[in-house]
């Protein structure tokens, strides 16, 4: 979709300055600018930088940041929790579940919190899809992550058929989101802890000096959420 507004008819990019598939690795900073290294050994030196980065990436080692950022700084960041929200989708080649009204939700009770807990299917938003979607979150979604999707696919079809019978047909296809793995996510999305003041917040959006840091993260009423970042300031 972004392909219509940044490319020409021809595939000419509108905007020769919008550089893409660009890792920046370093930000080096100082009161007379700001100079961007990235992966591939490129050099982009401004008057400013936006730094739109997820919390995730911030708290992990992708972006070193020369001099380092300030201890206040850092602090704020690493008290941003980072949650992990994993929707793992399954087809099937008919239907096997109870559709209808008041019935696109159903619940796995396991003695292991969280261990594909929460069902739904997508008949109601997309007929004859035949497709299951199970949530995971957290812990559970980083162990999900670190294993093939085979065995993921061997877990679900287990809970399944405890629910549903063992008669039902496997899934033909699975796919698997792996947020936390992900070096340019590092996670899903923020999530301030109760015991957090708008301190945190306030220090987590605050330039340093002409760096800018936007995102979902710095939204004090809409963090976690898609238009959060697009309404951070």
């Amino acid at each position: 979709m972004a392909e219509d507004f940044l490319f020409t008819s021809e595939g000419e990019i509108l905007d020769n300055r919008l550089k893409l598939n660009k890792v920046v690795r370093e930000i080096q900073h100082s009161r007379n600018g700001v100079t961007v290294k990235t992966e591939d050994g490129c050099v982009y030196e401004a008057n400013y930088v936006i730094l739109s980065a997820s919390i995730g990436v911030l708290q992990s080692d992708l972006i070193s940041f020369k001099p380092p950022l300030p201890r206040w700084k850092t602090e704020a960041i690493e008290k941003c929790d980072v949650m992990v929200y994993t929707k793992i989708f399954l087809k099937f080649p008919y239907k096997f579940w109870p559709c209808g009204p008041e019935k696109e939700f159903f619940i796995y009770a396991h003695e292991r919190r969280g261990y594909y807990t929460f069902w739904q299917h997508m008949e109601n938003a997309y007929p004859g899809s035949n497709i299951l979607v199970v949530t995971l979150t957290n812990g559970e979604s980083k162990r999900v992550e670190a294993q093939s999707d085979e065995e993921t696919l061997k877990e679900a079809m287990s809970v399944l058929r405890d629910m549903f019978g063992p008669d039902i047909p496997n899934a033909t296809d699975i796919l698997v989101p792996r947020w936390w793995n992900n070096r340019f996510q590092r996670g899903s999305y923020s999530n301030y802890p109760i015991i957090s003041n708008n301190q945190v917040i306030n220090d987590i959006k605050a330039p340093v000096g002409r760096i800018f840091f936007s995102g979902e993260h710095t939204s004090e009423k809409f963090n976690g959420y898609v238009h959060g970042g697009y309404l951070a300031d």
